[in-house]
């Protein structure tokens, strides 16, 4: 019973607000995404860290149409406002900035084409749309003046990822590489607000003809591949943490070398 109510509540959102869909599934929205960050410094060293930022925020775009997205960084001339900053405390400083990555999502194909920048170095990372058993919980809020709808998601290691999508835009895309919902996506928290993305506007202008391009840049590698030379680097540079992986927020241990 509760599943044919969930059904009927997705089908009445659907014809209530059809009129936005009727004008939308073209357009652009900007998301701002908020990472907690967490660096842990051993011994004499970790009062060092007491003023360093606990979060780390930076605007998004997502380019969409019914066939493709593309997901990047928003131009801007302001480092912080693309969510890089720095910290200095005695003989140490540490830098953050947020990396040029590009997630295109080819809906027609099922496909992920995804550019990363780690340590100066590009890759190329391609795969298949990946295919989460979403529940859909039947919570409803609005946002941007959008009726959404609650879904959420449990991987192996017990991480709970609960997304907002609205049937009234009803492109399979959103945000990084959350997709293959009944809607656009408006609005991701991982491991509670580890880390967050949320729509911050909304537009439905023409998108130029070059707007969605699939990333060509970069050494062409597996996603287990790509996660093997981070972890690989992170230990090599005596680190140990997730280095902003997209299942929550960035923890870092910091070990100096004597």
């Amino acid at each position: 019973m509760k599943r044919i109510l969930l059904i009927c509540t997705l089908i009445l959102f659907a014809g209530l607000f059809t009129s936005f869909g009727q004008t939308g599934q073209t357009g652009t929205v900007v998301f701002e995404e908020v990472a907690k960050i967490e660096i842990k410094l051993e011994g004499e060293m970790a009062a060092m860290m007491r003023d360093f930022p606990k979060e780390q925020r930076s605007n998004k775009v997502l380019y969409f149409s019914p066939e493709a997205s593309l997901y990047e960084k928003t131009k801007t001339e302001n480092a912080n406002d693309a969510g890089g900053f720095g910290h200095s405390s005695g003989n140490m400083r540490i830098m953050m900035s947020v990396p040029e990555n590009k997630v295109f999502i080819d809906l027609e194909n099922k496909r992920i084409i995804e550019q990363r920048e780690f340590m100066t170095r590009v890759f190329l990372i391609k795969a298949d749309m990946p295919e989460k058993k979403w529940k859909i919980s039947g919570e409803q809020k609005t946002i941007l003046d959008y009726p959404c709808i609650e879904a959420t998601h449990t991987d192996t290691a017990g991480v709970i990822t609960r997304v907002w999508f609205t049937p009234s835009i009803t492109v399979q895309s959103g945000p990084a590489k959350f997709c293959n919902l009944p809607g656009l996506v408006l609005e991701v928290n991982i491991k509670d607000g580890e880390r967050v993305y949320l729509a911050q506007s909304i537009n439905f202008d023409p998108l130029d003809k070059n707007r969605l391009k699939k990333p060509k840049e970069g050494k062409k590698v597996s996603q287990v591949e790509f996660d093997k030379i981070v972890a690989e680097k992170m230990k090599e540079m005596g680190i140990d943490g997730t280095g902003g992986s997209i299942h929550g927020g960035r923890t870092v241990t910091v070990r100096i070398r004597k």
